[in-house]
């Protein structure tokens, strides 16, 4: 049972990642916070702490 949760924390760990990758490149490409917000189904305030998080100053 214990090597079946590691590996759903890992699996989890790995969709957040493509999740928070997925939000970057959306904006990279033009697509408005509001817009990534409502496809990723997050708030628009975890879009713009995702992007201020991976943005240098």
């Amino acid at each position: 049972m214990l090597e079946r949760l590691e590996l759903a924390a890992d699996q989890a760990a790995a969709w957040l990642a493509e999740h928070e990758s997925l939000v970057r490149q959306a904006y990279e490409l033009g697509a408005t916070q509001h817009e990534i917000a409502a496809h990723a189904q997050v708030a628009q305030s975890t879009v713009s702490r995702t992007l201020a998080r991976d943005t240098p100053p």
